[in-house]
């Protein structure tokens, strides 16, 4: 992939910076952040504001990178677009499974499943196999109905639904504030190294997930100045409304916090605003998964879609729809599988592979940073360049490695599978695509 410079023909170029903040917003801004407040602070107690200003900091060196390389790389399919143009199809195809399948299907199926439990409270019958089934299906099937329509119809989605996600979580903040007791937000005592890490890793799972915003490059207006810009807005705004989340909840809650391990901030907002308060989070995480799931429906289809046009996957997954320019058949197949990997189940080790997954690809893409820099790789326009020279790519590599040391074996295991897997698969695809170039020069 040495042409970094927009497509013709292909896919339009009609987001700016303000959808890609909300589309990264939408992307980070999940289920994650309704449970994490509790699970956090029973980790790291009341030091739970040095562990977000960890992951504050982290987030912050992994989206620099992804701005500088998004600024010098302007193809669809995100991160396996920056790791391919910066390592080879090789560590491209790997970065590629680990975002769509690792990532972004394993989590859309574990929050597919959380969603309809969560309405298995108002309809029982949801928790019998078919119907539950049956739910599934229809909701990706019309999340991809949406999606194949356009772009621009399925941008628009994510923006209304980021917005009404947004809006209960604001107002918790509005209320919360004035309310905070600053005695439980003071830490005790600092937690250990290993302590601080475990908690970080928690955390990770609240903050992951707006890599996959930049899959869609191929459709951004002016990427170089949309990526960064995009980018920065969308970080600013998840790192602000996380942090006082948190303070909210612990400033209100105290020592109850640590036992909110489910629905903390519904807990804090029940005890500001009564039942209704509580019923108001519960519906925000409601809307909050089938956001995300939607999000992602919209951008991480574009990793198949460019894979398939590199060659590296089948030939249909790059077809583009005649009327709505959009990756129909990626689309189509991304959310078959996700739907059927939710059909299955288990959410606990399809968040783990999914959360673990975009850590090892963002190591990738911080080090594409030093790589594309050095080959002098770029369009026609000036690219976005992080000040400090290579020492934020090298410290956000260093930090996400770090993070993933505090994964258990069997995770460890997991992940080194689906990379192990992903490159095997490669060397086949390459493989029958030396045979058959044999065979036809044989032919000829």
């Amino acid at each position: 992939m040495t042409d970094t410079s927009p497509e013709s023909g292909a896919l339009r170029r009609v987001l700016g910076p303000g959808t890609l903040a909300l589309i990264f917003a939408n992307g980070t801004i999940g289920a994650g952040i309704f449970a994490v407040p509790g699970l956090v602070a029973a980790t790291l107690g009341s030091a739970t504001a040095l562990g977000y200003a960890v992951c504050a900091v982290l987030v912050m060196l992994i989206f620099l990178c992804f701005a500088e390389v998004g600024s010098r790389v302007h193809d669809s399919g995100g991160a396996y677009a920056y790791v391919e143009t910066a390592f080879g199809p090789f560590a491209g195809f790997i970065a590629a499974n680990l975002m769509w399948f690792g990532f972004a299907a394993c989590s859309d199926a574990a929050l597919a499943d959380v969603l309809v439990s969560a309405l298995a409270t108002a309809a029982p019958i949801l928790v019998q196999p078919v119907p539950r089934a049956v739910a599934l299906i229809a909701l990706f099937a019309f999340m991809a109905g949406v999606n194949i329509v356009g772009v621009k119809t399925g941008a628009r989605l994510v923006v209304a639904l980021t917005v009404l996600k947004l809006l209960p979580l604001l107002l918790l903040l509005v209320v919360g504030i004035p309310h905070i007791n600053l005695s439980h937000i003071i830490p005790a005592s600092m937690p250990s190294a290993s302590t601080l890490g475990s908690g970080v890793l928690l955390l990770m799972f609240a903050f992951v997930g707006g890599e996959a915003s930049l899959s869609a490059s191929g459709e951004l207006r002016n990427p170089s100045r949309t990526v960064p810009l995009g980018l920065l807005m969308g970080v600013a705004t998840v790192v602000g409304l996380y942090f006082g989340l948190q303070l909210v909840a612990e400033g209100v809650l105290g020592a109850d916090l640590p036992r909110q391990t489910v629905t903390p901030l519904a807990a804090a907002a029940e005890q500001l605003m009564g039942p209704w308060g509580r019923t108001m989070l519960l519906g925000a995480v409601s809307l909050s998964i089938f956001a995300n799931v939607n999000g992602d429906l919209l951008v991480s289809p574009r990793c198949l879609y460019a894979a398939a046009k590199d060659g590296l996957l089948p030939a249909p997954l790059a077809k583009v729809h005649p009327r709505y320019d959009t990756p129909y058949v990626a689309i189509l197949v991304f959310a078959s599988v996700a739907c059927a990997l939710a059909v299955l189940g288990a959410f606990r080790s399809l968040a783990i592979l999914g959360t673990s997954s975009v850590l090892l690809v963002d190591v990738a893409v911080c080090l594409a940073v030093l790589r594309l820099r050095q080959r002098g790789v770029q369009t026609a326009d000036t690219p976005f360049v992080i000040p400090g020279g290579p020492l934020v790519p090298i410290l956000g590599a260093a930090v996400c490695v770090w993070v993933l040391t505090n994964l258990s074996r069997e995770e460890l295991l997991g992940l080194s599978a689906l990379v192990f897997f992903s490159g095997g698969l490669y060397l086949r695809v390459l493989r029958a695509r030396q045979f058959k170039a044999a065979r036809a020069a044989r032919s000829v």
